[in-house]
């Protein structure tokens, strides 16, 4: 998968010190195509990053995920990548499910392709659970649309979507970002699929970055400005 429209992985990363290097590693047996966005880590993230063979974009701060995506997205459409799969790096999203992603792209290119983890729900902090219950529902309702698992960030972009969306956008707020691009997704006419993914919550893991509380609040609010002023 060498060749120039080759399917890009995006891994933003923040203080993953402990998982960085492995699922930079795993990620490489399935695409050439790797760009990390090292989001201002404080941890020796980046020092890890120089050994592997990604692209690397190092931020000076912490600028939040949205902003990480962002700039993965720019030189993936740089590079003349054919799409981008984006997946975490703190290893709750397992490399070997990029095949699934892989096999479907194939089919369905301007597809925006969603890893569903309801087959790994019991294993998911119940606070979690409840919250992600939460947004797909008001998500569902902004987009106008039934959608499931909004809150996965293992996810294909089709590049023609991610150019139309980056002339059009500054938006790069943490988790509320992720919302925000689906639901203009969904708005754009783009197709929604999905395939099974294996979520991994191990024991005496980096706490996820994920702040229930405010990141939840955040993207109601994104869903609400939405509502009240739809996406042309």
């Amino acid at each position: 998968m060498d060749d120039d429209n080759a399917i890009a992985v995006l891994i933003p990363a923040y203080n993953e010190v402990q998982t960085i290097e492995q699922i930079v590693n795993a990620c490489s047996c399935y695409t050439q195509r790797l760009i990390v966005v090292d989001d201002g880590s404080t941890d020796g993230t980046a020092s890890l990053l120089q050994h592997t063979a990604a692209t690397v974009v190092s931020h000076k701060k912490n600028l939040g995920k949205g902003a990480a995506l962002l700039a993965g997205f720019r030189i993936a459409v740089a590079q003349c990548a054919g799409g981008v799969i984006t997946i975490d790096a703190d290893g709750q999203h397992n490399p070997a499910d990029l095949p699934h992603f892989l096999s479907l792209i194939s089919s369905s290119p301007d597809t925006l392709i969603i890893g569903a983890r309801r087959l790994a729900a019991q294993a998911a902090p119940k606070k979690r659970l409840y919250a992600n219950k939460i947004a797909d529902f008001f998500i569902s309702l902004a987009a106008q649309k039934r959608l499931y698992d909004t809150q996965s960030g293992y996810r294909y972009y089709p590049i023609s979507f991610l150019k139309k969306y980056l002339t059009n956008t500054e938006k790069e707020k943490h988790f509320a970002f992720e919302s925000d691009i689906l639901i203009s997704a969904v708005k754009a006419g783009v197709p929604i699929a999905y395939v099974n993914i294996e979520s991994c919550y191990p024991v005496g893991a980096r706490a996820s970055h994920y702040r229930v509380r405010k990141d939840t609040w955040e993207i109601a609010k994104t869903i609400f400005r939405m509502i009240v002023k739809p996406t042309s």
